[in-house]
């Protein structure tokens, strides 16, 4: 395949970066505020709110597969600044795959779980109805639409569930909304430090590490899927339990995390209470399992070991 990847620098663009050339794919990547670190990588600038430079573009590298990992995910910035997390996270993505489906190319959308409302009985399927309630889940949801919308039959949608891996202080830079670092790094990092976290205990997701994602999403690839497919770790988990987790499975501390409810967080933009994802259709489709959270973890501890070791 001949993919485009934008969003290359970020953590999942990186990591399908990295699996593809590894799988011996013709990759080329963007960025918008940093270039991608992977070694020989063909880079190239883009804004994706940009319609006629993502059409440019497009034409200029006449890809097989688009894959849009760029978005605006600061949920509460989101929420105070709606018009621009919909020029991004809507419109960005309808340029890209209006310009995927000009050039008969298929166009993947990475999605998220706070699409779901946390009512019902999750973990969610891909036949439960959608309920967002904040304006980073709506910009999400109206994104899935725009992403599938040229072509149904051929465009895919995935839905993955806080994403997380290890990203250096080398690799960190702050995003337009002021999120610089995913969460499992800004945790490792605030407890080697030796400073306290408070936690939230009282919200299920299915955390999911970034490399996994990257696995699934170049297995649907293969099979040439389309429509929506969830793609997030297997293990449902409240950020509380999670976080002790990952802080001992690198050998620090767990006192340091401690447990509080949501409510105690002045947060602008509303969260479901369980957004857990059953990803069970990505593997009768592609045979791809996403990972348990200890395989996942250890996954986490061996990048950070690598990266601090270097």
């Amino acid at each position: 395949m001949r993919l485009l990847v934008v969003g290359a620098a970020g953590q999942v663009g990186d990591s399908l970066v990295r699996q593809a050339l590894g799988q011996g794919h013709e990759v080329t990547g963007t960025y918008r505020m940093r270039r991608s670190a992977v070694p020989g990588l063909d880079a190239i600038a883009l804004d994706k709110t940009d319609g006629a430079a993502v059409a440019r573009l497009v034409e200029m590298v006449r890809p097989n597969v688009i894959i849009d990992t760029s978005a605006m995910h600061n949920v509460d910035y989101c929420e105070s600044h709606s018009e621009e997390a919909f020029r991004v996270n809507r419109d960005g993505t309808a340029h890209l795959a209006k310009a995927a489906h000009a050039l008969g190319a298929q166009f993947t959308f990475i999605s998220t779980d706070f699409v779901f409302d946390g009512s019902g009985r999750p973990p969610y399927t891909e036949l439960d109805p959608v309920h967002p309630q904040s304006e980073y889940a709506r910009s999400k949801v109206e994104g899935e639409a725009a992403a599938l919308a040229p072509a149904p039959d051929r465009n895919l949608v995935v839905r993955p569930s806080v994403i997380y891996s290890w990203w250096g202080p080398r690799r960190q830079s702050a995003s337009s909304s002021g999120k610089g670092v995913n969460f499992g790094t800004w945790l490792a990092e605030e407890v080697r430090q030796g400073r306290e976290v408070r936690i939230i205990d009282d919200l299920i997701t299915s955390p999911t590490h970034a490399g996994d994602l990257a696995g699934a999403i170049l297995a649907l690839l293969g099979r040439s899927a389309h429509g929506v497919y969830h793609t997030a770790g297997a293990t449902p988990i409240d950020r509380y339990r999670f976080s002790v987790a990952l802080v001992k499975r690198v050998g620090l501390d767990p006192a340091l995390v401690h447990a509080v409810h949501a409510a105690e967080f002045a947060q602008k933009a509303p969260r479901p209470t369980n957004s857990s994802l059953d990803s069970s259709r990505l593997t009768a489709t592609t045979g791809y399992r996403m990972l348990e959270l200890p395989a996942a973890l250890d996954r986490f501890a061996r990048e950070r070991s690598d990266d601090l070791a270097s």
